[in-house]
């Protein structure tokens, strides 16, 4: 299994954070997934699902992930319920630092099935920075809409 954890410093209020980091048609433009959608409802909230497909590196692989946790402007959660060679939890937590910024953090865990267990060791500095990456540009796509 891979743990991660990622916090930024973002320059904008806490709930304009959560909204543009909840917003499912925006999760491609600061994610390694394409073609993301919500696939049950119209609003996002614990049980909804969202499918996509993930591209980091060699992985690619179509994936429905399930949301755990929805707590607006607190916390954001979601865990693989699709079968395939990975499975990926993620919490999103949003925290007030005054007025006008947002402490943003990110953790979860990466767990490789089958296989693709065996590179697991290979690909753990990959997955942590990428998941660094991702968070610096949805700090700078929040800023750059606010």
């Amino acid at each position: 299994m891979i743990n991660y954890q990622s916090n930024v410093i973002v320059n904008r209020p806490v709930e304009q954070a959560f909204q543009f980091t909840a917003d499912v048609a925006r999760l491609d433009d600061w994610t390694d997934m394409k073609g993301t959608r919500l696939v049950n409802g119209s609003t996002l909230g614990v049980g909804s699902q969202i499918q996509t497909t993930l591209n980091m590196g060699p992985l690619k692989q179509a994936m429905t992930f399930e949301v755990s946790e929805y707590e607006p402007n607190r916390r954001l959660g979601w865990k693989t319920v699709s079968k395939g060679s990975v499975d990926w939890d993620a919490v999103y937590t949003f925290e007030p630092q005054g007025t006008g910024a947002t402490k943003l953090g990110t953790s979860g865990q990466l767990r490789l099935n089958g296989l693709m267990k065996l590179l697991e060791p290979l690909m753990a500095g990959e997955v942590k920075a990428g998941e660094a990456k991702e968070l610096v540009r949805l700090k700078e796509l929040i800023e750059g809409a606010g």
